[in-house]
């Protein structure tokens, strides 16, 4: 399909995904009868799932980044494979990833097109929502492309969600922790049981590096489950101490190794996610040789992968002139453990008195993010907030009443603006650029944003090429 004809069926489909895309109320059930509506469209699609081999991750953070590795991993050895993400920044075509690059617009539109024709003609029962069509979407996308392996990231919880619907080569559990509490429960243990579910009986299983008190009971349970584990604590990773974008790395029992990410900050969630990738790389490619390492660790390392603590220079408001904020970063993180994670790595930067873009839904507003919120906001020189954009989103004042709650006892809360858009939200905190600038809270707050930045290099770049279009046509004898 050509390029116009594939970008014209695109905006088609969107057209005709759109009334699917609904904020649906938290769902009541996180057990096996969730996914009757999935496994029905799967059939009537032809069991696309069974045509591909499955590395699934589940975890309460980093299990995007940790997905996107493994994929990495697997195409460096020569791999062909997909990966399978949520949620989207920019483009919705970022959740189906074959072989490296964003699904084309048209073959997007038709594995949509193919999908929603199966699911109208099933009906209204059993119930299938908005992720698991996505989910079938990529599934069918990766049948279609021929692809024998697929990452795929856990949407939500494991056990009922819609990607749990494959054969497993290989399962992996991220690190653990509170999130999604009004679905999963408010026990880490609970939520353990739910990430758990993807498990299956002779089919290892990488677990992440995990809270001290919950790694007995998950080597317990996993054992009970018989899944032989690997654990990634055995790769051993650390930060150069001198240097952000420089990585040590040694592999059990092996020397270190020193690995650059240029362009890229180094983080401890990026350590912890690059350890399980490479622990799942052992299990899937075969141990790695002394050779083969140091190329392992950098195509783990060297992921792009936005809004996950990332660190930006020189960034400007698109279609706006002045200075540049000095220094941005940008993170979706919204449960306590990458909370906590944003506000250490903004100490270990140096970055404080910011001006922070925050949101958080209301079922992120919980107690146990109140620690690590209090100290973020105790970080901040001013707080701009953005008016409700969904069902899921506090009001101002809700907002503004839980800002001040969470800052009882730990000092006066920060001049707070409300703006009403993200495009808003920048162009207030423009107002002082050398500040440095933190947005967090929320991926959908995030992807608004990301749509108004651009680098300072790339407006420079751009000018230049505009001044040499205009040489090159510069008539002889024009001045230059």
């Amino acid at each position: 399909m050509g390029t116009n004809s594939g970008h014209r069926a695109y905006r088609r489909f969107l057209r005709r995904l759109k009334p699917r895309e609904r904020y649906e109320p938290l769902p009541r059930s996180r057990g096996p009868e969730k996914l009757a509506g999935m496994f029905g469209l799967l059939e009537a699609l032809g069991h696309p799932e069974r045509t591909f081999q499955v590395v699934h991750v589940a975890g309460t953070n980093g299990k995007g980044m940790t997905a996107a590795m493994i994929a990495a991993l697997l195409a460096a050895a020569g791999r062909r494979v997909g990966l399978y993400t949520s949620p989207h920044l920019l483009d919705i075509r970022e959740r189906i990833a074959l072989e490296g690059r964003p699904i084309p617009e048209g073959e997007f539109a038709a594995v949509g097109n193919a999908v929603l024709d199966a699911a109208e003609r099933l009906g209204e029962e059993p119930y299938i929502s908005y992720f698991d069509l996505l989910t079938a979407m990529g599934f069918l996308a990766f049948q279609r492309a021929g692809l024998p392996w697929a990452v795929l990231e856990v949407g939500l919880g494991g056990l009922s969600d819609a990607t749990n619907t494959t054969g497993k080569a290989l399962t992996v559990v991220t690190r653990l922790g509170l999130d999604h509490l009004h679905v999963l429960g408010d026990d880490v243990r609970r939520i353990a049981e739910q990430k758990l579910g993807i498990v299956r009986p002779g089919v290892p299983t990488v677990l992440a590096a995990q809270p001290a008190e919950l790694l007995p009971w998950l080597r317990r349970r996993l054992q009970e489950l018989g899944s032989p584990v690997a654990e990634a604590e055995a790769f051993r990773l650390e930060p150069h101490p001198e240097d952000f974008q420089r990585v040590r790395v040694a592999w059990p029992e092996g020397p270190w190794r020193e690995v650059a990410t240029p362009g890229r900050r180094v983080t401890g969630p990026l350590l912890a996610c690059a350890a399980t990738a490479l622990a799942a790389g052992e299990l899937l490619l075969g141990r790695a040789g002394a050779a083969e390492q140091e190329g392992r660790a950098r195509a783990v390392l060297t992921v792009p992968l936005s809004g996950r603590l990332e660190f930006r220079e020189k960034v400007l408001v698109q279609g706006q002139d002045g200075p540049p904020f000095r220094t941005v970063v940008l993170d979706g993180s919204h449960n306590p453990d990458a909370l906590e994670a944003l506000v250490e790595h903004l100490a270990r930067w140096g970055i404080e008195r910011f001006t922070l873009i925050f949101t958080m839904q209301k079922d992120k507003m919980v107690e146990p993010a109140r620690g690590p919120l209090s100290r973020l906001f105790g970080g901040a020189h001013a707080i701009i907030t953005l008016a409700p954009q969904t069902p899921r989103s506090p009001s101002a004042e809700e907002l503004g009443s839980f800002i001040g709650e969470v800052m009882e006892g730990h000092g006066a809360a920060p001049p707070i603006s409300l703006v009403p858009d993200a495009r808003a939200a920048l162009l207030e905190a423009a107002r002082n650029p050398e500040r440095p600038l933190v947005v967090a809270g929320s991926f959908w707050m995030l992807g608004s944003l990301l749509t108004h930045l651009e680098s300072d290099d790339r407006r420079e770049a751009g000018r230049e090429a505009t001044l040499r279009r205009g040489r090159d046509v510069a008539p002889k004898g024009a001045a230059s």
